[in-house]
C-alpha cells in the first residue's frame, strides 16, 4: 500500500539524506511491513519514496502511535510511473 504524507521540509531533508532513518507516526493508517511512504514537503512541490522496514509500537509510545523504519526506495522501485504522479 501506498501512503501519501506531507512531512516539515528540515524532516524530509535529513530522511532524504539518511540523517534520519524513522519516523514516528500516529497509526491511523495500519502501516504495515513492506509499505510505500510518499512523503510531501511543505508546498506539495517535492516527494520522496521511502519503504517500511520496521515497525515499533508499545513499549516508550503513546497509544496508536508506532515508530517506522523506513529505508529510501526510487520512484521505480516503488512501482510509480510518471503518468500516476500527474494528478
Amino acid at each position: 500500500m501506498i501512503h501519501k504524507l506531507k512531512i516539515g521540509d528540515e524532516y524530509l531533508r535529513n530522511l532524504t539524506t539518511g540523517a534520519k532513518k524513522c519516523e514516528i507516526r500516529l497509526n491511523d493508517r495500519d502501516y504495515q511491513m513492506d509499505d510505500i511512504l510518499e512523503f510531501w514537503d511543505s508546498e506539495y512541490v517535492l516527494y520522496r519514496y521511502f519503504v517500511v522496514t520496521h515497525i515499533h509500537s508499545g513499549l516508550g509510545l503513546q497509544e496508536n502511535y508506532v515508530v517506522l523504519s523506513i529505508s529510501k526506495i526510487s520512484q521505480e522501485m516503488a512501482g510509480i510511473t510518471k503518468q500516476q504522479k500527474e494528478f
